[in-house]
């Protein structure tokens, strides 16, 4: 079999989502292997009901539902391939295949502005989800939203409507209508953007939206929540936005002591970034030094000059630093802060190496650490 069928047989047998894949094959390893290996029982640590999968799933159901994926006019794409979306080799559970519809180009080529709201919005929500995501949109950022009814429809036909670009990451099989009524959208979005799932055709399992906010928020280069209670579900994405060093960007709530914007009103109290338009995103992700100001619309100016003094001013080592500090300070120099799943990804190191490097580096305060596990270099 091909890569793409063992990896989708390896899934059949050990459930979409990666964290138990990833216990019994490596990156590196030859998927067709570890299949053989499991099929046998000879693969280390399987439990029996591993075991009495792996033996009642054939290889021909996995070769069967790769060309059934063809079949429905989507595409596959798997770990290790060029066009994989780069920012989910962060995730130690990243998906092992992915299936869409669309330019997979956008989920690595574009930066993403991941949008959250509610399926419930407020008349002020949606007019403001239709000036601040027309603006998004018309400055050349890819939108990105959960596609479920209320804002993010909204979102969705916003973007789309300014022939803008759109990513949505599916919490179910492509193939199973969500939401409702959303075919001819769907199509939309597959000729003027992404629409990508890690989930295989005929999939029968519940719609897993917390996975499917980890695997959007993990694209995304920031997250800009546009309506959110106290209890909202939407803020499990700025948890993980702000747990993995991404900007959130939140819009001021409208009436101060509406329940409804309780959600916005917690997170601006905790240190988010309040947006009134596009212009606010674009400095945000000039500052960290995602985008060119110019190229999205914005004249360089205050944010650009402060970035560069921030480069220049950053403290040089009292000593000589070793080849694996000198990695950490570099990719530090060039972008703060990072997480440290980030610098891992960028580094080629181990998280433990990274761990132990920062941790050495911020004792000698060279390096600080900030809210949501990231760091910088000490000024």
């Amino acid at each position: 079999m091909d890569r793409y069928s063992s990896l989708m047989w390896l899934e059949l047998v050990f459930g979409v989502g990666g964290k138990r894949l990833w216990q019994v094959i490596s990156r590196e390893d030859d998927p067709w292997d570890v299949c053989q290996r499991v099929k046998s029982g000879e693969a280390e640590g399987l439990s029996d009901s591993e075991k009495d999968r792996a033996a009642q799933i054939s290889f021909d159901e996995a070769e069967r539902l790769i060309s059934r994926v063809h079949e429905l006019g989507q595409h596959t794409v798997c770990i290790g391939d060029e066009n994989y979306p780069k920012r989910w080799y962060e995730l130690n559970d990243a998906p092992s295949l992915a299936f869409y519809c669309g330019d997979i180009g956008i989920a690595n080529d574009s930066t993403v502005i991941h949008t959250v709201g509610t399926r419930e919005p407020s008349k002020y929500t949606l007019s403001l989800i239709n000036v601040l995501c027309a603006d998004l949109a018309l400055r050349g950022f890819t939108v990105s939203c959960g596609l479920a009814e209320g804002s993010d429809t909204c979102t969705a036909e916003t973007v789309l409507g300014r022939e803008g670009r759109l990513l949505a990451v599916y919490p179910t099989s492509l193939d199973r209508e969500y939401p409702k009524n959303a075919g001819e959208l769907k199509e939309k979005l597959a000729e003027r953007g992404l629409l990508i799932s890690e989930y295989p055709p005929e999939y029968k399992g519940q719609m897993n939206f917390r996975r499917r906010n980890k695997l959007a928020v993990a694209l995304a280069s920031a997250v800009v929540i546009t309506e959110a209670s106290e209890d909202s579900k939407g803020l499990d994405n700025a948890v993980r936005a702000m747990n993995t060093g991404r900007p959130v960007l939140v819009v001021p709530p409208h009436l101060l002591y509406s329940k409804r914007y309780f959600g916005q009103r917690d997170l601006l109290r905790k240190g988010c970034i309040p947006i009134f338009d596009g212009e606010d995103a674009v400095r945000v992700l000039a500052e960290r030094q995602e985008i060119s100001a110019e190229r999205y619309g914005l004249k360089a100016g205050v944010s650009d000059v402060h970035t560069v003094q921030k480069q220049e001013s950053a403290k040089k080592p009292l000593r000589e630093l070793n080849s694996t500090e000198s990695r950490i300070y570099e990719l530090l120099k060039e972008k703060s802060p990072m997480s440290l799943d980030e610098m891992t990804a960028r580094s080629g190191l181990s998280m433990m190496e990274v761990l132990t490097c920062v941790t050495g580096l911020e004792l000698e305060g060279i390096v600080v650490s900030l809210p949501g596990k990231r760091y910088e270099l000490d000024l």
